[in-house]
């Protein structure tokens, strides 16, 4: 059975502090193989942010064709519509029973705060105004932590950085460092660093 690439990525809408707090782990797996040390999940374009699981060249198919995003993007869709042009044309993902499906699942943000999930097919769901959404292997035991951390540490931050920890820690398809970020209402994201 072959396995799909896995990691954890979460967001957090901070609206005290006008910022979506986002985290990931510094490494991804597929199979027994593991990506380098430090592992980016995040990509910032045009007042969007992108996150992706898994390992693969989907952040390196973005980049390639950044100059074919639509700006504005003014909807979700039209991020995944640029998405999934930039991925054909990497031959990223399969076709499954006349589905096609893009190797892993992910998360965007607006520079607004708002934050959507999206799955492998790309179908998109927007996650409830405040609330810790994860993706990646290790979603379930991030969702559930921030859950129960929520009552004891009410700042967005420190609640997605233990929340990843957790995951981190328990998960052992999300190997390798914490990594925290701040994505900010201009549609900046805050440099790559391990978190201390």
């Amino acid at each position: 059975m072959e396995r799909s690439p896995v990691s954890i990525i979460a967001a957090i809408n901070d609206t005290a502090n006008n910022v979506v707090w986002v985290g990931s782990n510094g490494r991804a797996t597929l199979g027994s193989l593991r990506a380098p040390s430090v592992d980016r999940k995040w990509k910032a374009m045009n007042g969007w942010l992108i996150g992706v699981t898994g390992s693969g060249p989907k952040l390196e198919a973005l980049d390639a064709h950044g100059n074919e995003f639509p700006d504005p993007a003014e909807h979700p869709f039209e991020v995944l519509k640029f998405m999934k042009s930039a991925y054909d044309a990497f031959d990223i993902g399969d076709t499954d029973e006349g589905l096609k499906r893009y190797c892993g699942s992910g998360l965007l943000v607006d520079k607004s705060g708002r934050i959507w999930d999206f799955d492998n097919s790309f179908c998109l769901t927007e996650v409830e105004s405040g609330a810790l959404w994860a993706q990646g292997s290790g979603m379930e035991i991030a969702i559930g932590a921030a859950a129960a951390l929520a009552e004891f540490i009410p700042s967005p931050r420190e609640r997605l950085t233990r929340a990843v920890q957790i995951t981190i820690d328990k998960d052992v398809d999300c190997p390798g460092e914490l990594i925290v970020q701040s994505f900010d209402r201009n549609g900046v994201l805050s440099p790559l660093e391990v978190a201390s």
